[in-house]
């Protein structure tokens, strides 16, 4: 996340045990690490380390975190021999993680070096949200709704956006993957020879994943620096990518036959789950959130065109229903939570862009959020209307705001809907697609 930090205190870097191992390691293997430490602030910390004194030569470092709740890769980052630093983010507050650092040869991995750091107890992160404008440039906004928008990268076409707020693109050619630094500094190319389409995407980690236009493969660029690797062989139909790093196809089957979801979990877990269809509804898209629970959206094949929402919780092949009651829906989803914006009224007949066909009042209303454990509240909103049918999705950030891109009807724009309810804020009158926010 691009983050703006406010705490009861400046940034917090605190080092606990941590020291070196008198003895060095075989000379087999590299001797540990030196000068471990480890610094953060809010829901992130940094480990850096410096080099062995001793050993054989570091060919790469391993380091971990633990506990290892909603860590990528299970917590477990492998990183070349250059590395002196790794980030951590998604921390829990008022949680004591240890972090070790192991130095890794070609024989083997040498003695590690541990250090444990407590997050703080109270902050308050501020996120980002971006998107591409009409000229296709990813502009930042910030969530709260104040000060103007800047433009951070031009012919940002299937842009993503990393934890720290480096901004990811692929190149014209698409081929490459170039970085538009969060703090300003020139563009770099991170990764070349690719087979991109015009859709990145990215976990909490930093992780980078797309699908392969060649193979068809969904395929992921550790943030580690290791080489991309297909991690998922198809995309199916739809595919998304949990906030903890949980990647997941959908397969849909019709005519009453099953549909297959496969995930793969930041550990490198892949499971596959399979469940039957209707054969009256039409698969349109997916949405995950942190926790490995997947949310899918159907469009019914009558003439009534009605949409909504289910979910597929982590670990089930059972679907329940996520969407209360028929409306024009924006919906998006964060760490914990599904969150819908939902229209007063609904049209039974499909006519609803005709000026003669629906007279439903499609003013939303109120924003539904759906949580990881099962708690729905809702909120009353108002100050924009639905543009009408169609998978209408949006961002949110981790407070609750949903922000939704309105691009017909009679209030088109930019749209705020703040987590405490109320009047909904037009961030802008301009057109912008991808919304993401981080």
């Amino acid at each position: 996340m691009f983050r703006a930090v406010v705490t009861a205190a400046a940034a917090v870097a605190l080092v606990i045990g941590g020291a070196a191992p008198a003895t060095a390691a075989p000379s087999s293997v590299p001797g540990a690490p030196t000068s471990v430490r480890v610094t953060g602030a809010a829901d992130s910390a940094t480990v850096t380390w410096g080099r062995p004194g001793s050993g054989a030569k570091v060919t790469g470092w391993r380091v971990t975190v633990s506990p290892a709740e909603q860590q990528p890769d299970g917590g477990v980052d492998r990183l070349p021999a250059t590395a002196r630093s790794d980030r951590f983010g998604d921390l829990t507050a008022s949680t004591t993680y240890t972090f070790s650092v192991r130095a890794v040869g070609t024989s083997g991995a040498g003695k590690a070096v541990s250090v444990r750091y407590t997050a703080p107890g109270s902050v308050r992160t501020v996120q980002s949200l971006y998107a591409l404008d009409g000229t296709g440039s990813v502009v930042r906004f910030p969530v709260s709704g104040t000060g103007a928008p800047t433009t951070i990268a031009p012919n940002g076409a299937g842009f993503t956006a990393d934890d720290v707020g480096d901004v990811f693109v692929p190149s014209g050619d698409r081929t490459s993957i170039v970085m538009y630094p969060a703090g300003g500094a020139a563009p770099r190319t991170v990764a070349t020879g690719l087979h991109l389409g015009a859709d990145l995407r990215s976990d909490v980690a930093g992780n980078l994943y797309w699908v392969d236009s060649s193979t068809g493969a969904i395929t992921k660029l550790p943030v580690t620096g290791a080489a991309p690797r297909a991690i998922i062989p198809s995309a199916g139909t739809g595919w998304a990518v949990g906030r903890d790093g949980t990647v997941s196809a959908v397969t849909f089957g019709r005519a009453g036959a099953d549909s297959t979801v496969v995930s793969v979990s930041p550990s490198g877990a892949r499971t596959t789950r399979s469940f039957p269809e209707t054969g009256y509804r039409v698969f349109a898209g997916v949405l995950a959130d942190g926790h490995g629970n997947l949310y899918l959206n159907y469009t019914a094949t009558g003439a009534s065109g009605a949409s909504g929402w289910v979910l597929l919780a982590a670990g089930s092949s059972t679907l329940t229903a996520a969407d209360d009651r028929l409306a024009f829906d924006y919906a998006a989803t964060t760490t914990r939570s599904l969150l819908i914006a939902k229209s007063a009224e609904w049209c039974a007949a499909p006519a609803d862009s005709s000026p003669t066909g629906c007279s439903a009042d499609k003013t939303i209303t109120s924003v539904v959020s759906r949580n990881a454990d099962g708690s729905v509240a809702e909120r009353v909103t108002s100050g924009v209307k639905a543009q009408g049918r169609g998978l209408w999705i949006g961002a949110a950030d981790e407070a609750g705001d949903l922000f939704i891109d309105v691009r017909a009807g009679a209030t088109p724009g930019l749209w705020r809907l703040d987590a405490a309810g109320g009047v909904a804020q037009r961030l802008s009158a301009g057109a912008f697609t991808r919304l993401l926010v981080i």
